[in-house]
């Protein structure tokens, strides 16, 4: 069955190259977050961006899906670059502006939006989410807005349903995907274990709409992606700029080539997964990030902080970001996959390296993950802590 947006442990050979592996363009308005700055030419700048080229280059073929690959550190942009194609049928080939589908990297955003609400004192993170959504049934259960940030809730995944995948390409209201999973049983008691849900973070969304009086496509186009000058960033369907959107693909079952990926209504994924967006708006919306243009410090501070559980363990998650380590250094990620389209982003704050892969297909091509782990690794060099 399909699974969309799932939430996979690292492979053995990520792992290695966590662990081991060591390496010697704007439209933003004055209002915006700009985009981070191009390199200088300087021959150390190049020669970095040239070994991270020849680390991704062999891995995309020319006639075939492929993707973008951005790398910003300190407010400057060391590597953009696209490879392979936007539209294989058409002949177009991918550009480093190709809008395409982020998956659940979108649920930053909706997380942020919590947040910014939270910030304005129109909701707490502890509220029940009955409070806002008055008829969801929670077993005598008290479930959080913070459970749902943190996959915490116990509300099963909607996408791993058995029946999910014979009606992915329907068009649902959000109160018909809510009917959809809301009387499913609870996997565990709220606060007591973690379990990836997209159930948690559409329903997050639902929040956001009831909180804000907005739409969640109007929410995030104008409290986030507007005032960011993310131009070519919006929920899909709700697009205001005009840049290229590549298609998406998937191996075919016999492995031969690679053919449109399936067909989903992006109502479905919704606030846990249905945004677009190019490379350089992901890198003004880090460049946000670290100003904390959007954010309270605290707010900020716990969405990168790994969530305790009930019995004092730790979560590799925070508030829309997975928190964990890389070689040692602090690192904040997330990747997602929907049909025709893998994405990963991670930044490693210490270093003030932001890294983001956008492929556009679901199946057959190297793993975003593994890219921007790659990526992430030549630009750092030896500076991981010993």
């Amino acid at each position: 069955m399909l699974k969309l947006y799932s939430r996979r442990l690292a492979s053995p050979l990520l792992l290695a190259l966590l662990l081991v592996l060591q390496a010697p363009a704007s439209h933003a308005d004055s209002a915006s977050t700009a985009a981070p700055a191009s390199v200088t030419g300087a021959s150390e700048e190049l020669a970095l961006a040239a070994r991270i080229d020849s680390e991704i280059a062999p891995l995309f073929k020319a006639n075939e899906p492929g993707a973008t690959v951005i790398v910003t550190q300190a407010g400057l942009t060391v590597f953009r670059k696209a490879y392979g194609m936007a539209d294989v049928a058409k002949g177009l080939p991918m550009t480093p502006d190709t809008v395409m589908r982020i998956a659940s990297i979108s649920k930053q955003f909706t997380a942020t939006g919590i947040l910014m609400l939270a910030d304005e004192g129109k909701l707490a993170l502890d509220d029940d989410i009955r409070k806002f959504l008055p008829d969801y049934p929670s077993g005598g259960k008290r479930i959080t807005i913070e459970h749902l940030l943190t996959h915490t809730s116990g509300i099963a995944n909607f996408t791993n349903k058995p029946t999910f995948e014979a009606g992915m390409n329907t068009d649902q209201t959000v109160s018909q995907m809510i009917d959809s999973f809301k009387n499913d049983a609870l996997q565990f008691e709220p606060g007591t274990r973690y379990a990836y849900s997209n159930s948690g973070y559409f329903l997050l969304g639902a929040i956001i709409e009831k909180v804000s009086g907005l739409s969640y496509a109007k929410f995030v186009e104008q409290r986030i992606f507007v005032p960011l000058g993310m131009h070519d960033s919006a929920y899909e369907g709700h697009e205001r700029g005009s840049a290229m959107r590549a298609r998406g693909y998937t191996r075919s079952s016999t492995g031969s080539a690679f053919e449109p990926g399936k067909a989903v209504s992006m109502t479905l994924p919704y606030a846990a997964g249905a945004l677009v967006s190019t490379v350089d708006d992901l890198a003004r919306w880090d460049a946000a990030v670290s100003a904390g243009t959007l954010l309270k410090p605290s707010s900020q501070q716990k969405a990168f902080t790994a969530h305790v559980l009930a019995d004092g363990k730790s979560v590799p998650y925070g508030y829309g970001w997975s928190v964990r380590k890389m070689r040692g250094m602090p690192m904040q990620s997330h990747g997602g996959g929907i049909p025709g389209f893998s994405t990963y982003a991670l930044r490693l704050p210490e270093k003030q390296l932001y890294v983001a892969v956008l492929t556009n297909a679901d199946r057959g091509l190297p793993g975003a993950e593994m890219i921007a782990v790659k990526a992430a690794t030549i630009a750092v060099g030896n500076g991981f802590p010993e």
